[in-house]
């Protein structure tokens, strides 16, 4: 099927081969109902081009206005075919190339380069039954010349010449060549996606190592934040057992001024100043013994309740360690199964593709055989219709000279029987003329003479009136006069009109007979019911052929809007889950940077000595 220009809408009704200018096109046909526009788009084979020539639908049938058969729409593929002959290219302004519509078919160049001129149509004569009046040596060459063309017709339709066999050879190579183009083309698609295929697992792993990489500098990013804080509770808690030491020992400083105060007071009289220095630094020493026991003790107490919480949080890590790495091995088992079922599906579709175009190939075989034994058929049939077509020819060659030795004598005895029944039809012409004019002639005599005796009884009847009375007299007689004869002209002519009326009816009646008498003569053309069989078989042919082709196009449109929709849904998954993952990615690292926050808030809001015990704590 050939490539769908980009500017062309419309569905695909009609596809046919055609060379022109010694290059093979694929001339398809777009009907576009809603610009209600026809294209014709031929496909170049050797450089991958479309071009284009549309047609809207009342330039597309103002071709066929004056073509008897092609002017009936429901003959689609007959001006479809009409149209694709006719197109030819020429250059625009700029040189390049435009598709045309040629005043002629364009004509076809064969293998050697020689120009495939179709035999002209045979020029229809005119019909045998045709009615008036045309001599024998009329007849016969019109007769001839029918012969001639009933001749040519069959001749035209049933023969297949060495250029017809050439053509064929030209569009099987052109279909091979177009298959193994098509197929070239699948595997260069198949490489084209097993390539964007390995790219794309590529991608997918070069994120998964970016998102490795990101996790284990977050995790060592946490790390150091722990023990950060470790770092600063241990210096906190430090602070607070100083702090609380230092108001201790100035809380006893103060208690034990005031008492020695006293009881030096009370002493004072009984000691001597040696003596209480020494018992004064006894006391201290024993005082600082007993406060750095107790430091010791507390600092020992603290150092185990951090190694417990130590162990405690380590636990803690390791079991999430752990967690992580476990949902770590499950996600890598589902992305193995979930690659694993990619590939043994699509192992699947490639060994189901590679099945398809084995038996496509056998189908291609089988099909090529059976037109080889269709064209041997169809040779010999030719072969037995052509011997026959000349024997028929022979016998009608003989029958219609007999034929025209009798009308040529028939016609001799019908002039002859004419030409004394004109004579005939003149003497009684004459004969009629004559004693039309002789009863004409009495008549006027007769007319004559009663208006002669009319007019006298009316002088005479009148004649005792005065002269102006007799002159209104003869007045009054010639007005009836006139009018008489106006009524007897009226009449005559009214007579002649019937006669000459009677006569057209005659001739018309003669002349429907003798046209009659010529239908009978043509006898029925024996090569019309062998040319309808014909034809009849050639549109089976052509429908059966048309069928296979619309379900071979249907099957493959549907092929790829198969594999059409399954790359888009892959497209679309993956494109869904690359954007869910940044937004997951994103979210996880938001929920990590608020834990953080919220833990060094905690730990900034802590009291001062919260991690005393509650002993130390007043």
């Amino acid at each position: 099927m050939a490539r769908r220009p980009d500017d062309t809408r419309g569905s695909l009704i009609f596809q046919e081969g055609k060379c022109i200018e010694g290059d093979y096109y694929i001339v398809a046909v777009y009907d576009d109902p809603a610009t209600c526009t026809i294209s014709f788009s031929a496909y170049e084979l050797e450089n991958d081009c479309t071009y284009t020539y549309p047609l809207t639908y009342s330039q597309f049938d103002a071709l066929f206005q004056y073509d008897s058969e092609l002017m009936n729409p429901s003959n689609q593929d007959g001006r479809f075919h009409w149209v694709i002959e006719h197109l030819d290219f020429v250059q625009d302004k700029r040189g390049q190339k435009v598709l045309c519509l040629g005043e002629e078919a364009t004509a076809e160049v064969d293998d050697e380069g020689d120009l495939v001129q179709e035999k002209p149509k045979a020029t229809s004569a005119v019909p045998a039954n045709v009615g008036g009046k045309i001599d024998g040596a009329t007849r016969a060459k019109l007769l001839k010349e029918l012969d001639t063309h009933d001749d040519a017709k069959l001749h035209a339709a049933l023969v297949k010449s060495e250029g017809a066999r050439k053509r064929f050879i030209a569009e099987l190579h052109a279909k091979r060549n177009l298959e193994q183009l098509k197929a070239s083309q699948r595997l260069q698609k198949a490489d084209e996606d097993r390539e964007a295929r390995l790219a794309k697992l590529e991608l997918i792993k070069k994120q998964q190592h970016a998102r490795a990489e990101a996790h284990k500098a977050s995790e060592e990013a946490k790390k150091s934040t722990m023990a950060q804080l470790e770092v600063l509770m241990k210096q906190k808690e430090a602070q607070a057992i100083r702090r609380l030491i230092q108001e201790k020992d100035a809380q006893d400083r103060g208690m034990g001024r005031e008492k020695d105060a006293a009881r030096q007071r009370r002493k004072m009289q009984e000691r001597s100043a040696a003596e209480v220095r020494a018992i004064e630094e006894e006391r201290a020493q024993q005082l600082a013994r007993k406060r750095d026991e107790q430091v010791e003790k507390r600092r020992a107490l603290f150092l185990k309740k951090n190694r417990q919480i130590a162990e405690i949080l380590r636990e803690e890590k390791m079991k999430e360690r752990e967690y992580q790495a476990r949902l770590r091995e499950q996600k890598d088992l589902i992305i193995q199964e979930v690659w694993k079922t990619k590939a043994q599906e699509r192992l699947a579709r490639e060994e189901k593709e590679r099945e398809f175009q084995r038996l496509e190939e056998i189908r291609e075989t089988k099909n090529v055989e059976r037109e080889r034994r269709r064209a041997m058929d169809e040779l010999k049939q030719i072969s037995a219709i052509r011997k026959h077509a000349e024997e028929e020819k022979e016998a009608t060659v003989k029958r219609r000279e007999k034929m025209r030795k009798e009308y040529l004598l028939e016609l001799k005895v019908d002039a002859s029987n004419r030409a004394q029944q004109a004579r005939e039809q003149a003497r009684r012409n004459e004969r009629r003329e004559q004693k039309i004019q002789e009863r004409e002639e009495a008549r006027l005599r007769r007319f004559r003479e009663s208006q002669f005796m009319d007019s006298m009884r009316a002088t005479r009847s009148f004649m005792k009136e005065g002269e102006g009375e007799e002159g209104n007299t003869l007045e009054a007689t010639g007005s009836p006069t006139a009018q008489d004869e106006d009524l007897q002209r009226k009449g005559f002519e009214a007579e002649e009109r019937r006669k000459r009326q009677a006569e057209r009816e005659e001739k018309l009646k003669r002349e429907a007979e003798k046209k009659g008498k010529m239908q009978q003569l043509s006898g029925k053309n024996p090569n019309l019911a062998e040319l309808n069989r014909i034809k009849v078989w050639r549109a089976e042919d052509e429908a059966q052929k048309k069928k296979l082709e619309d379900a071979r196009l249907k099957r493959e449109l549907q092929r790829e809007q198969n594999l059409r929709a399954l790359h888009e849904a892959a497209a679309k998954r993956e494109e869904l889950w690359t954007r869910l993952e940044v937004t997951r990615t994103e979210r996880e690292e938001e929920r990590q940077a608020n834990r953080q926050k919220a833990v060094i808030e905690k730990i900034k809001n802590m009291p001062v000595g919260g991690g005393l015990p509650n002993v130390l704590v007043y």
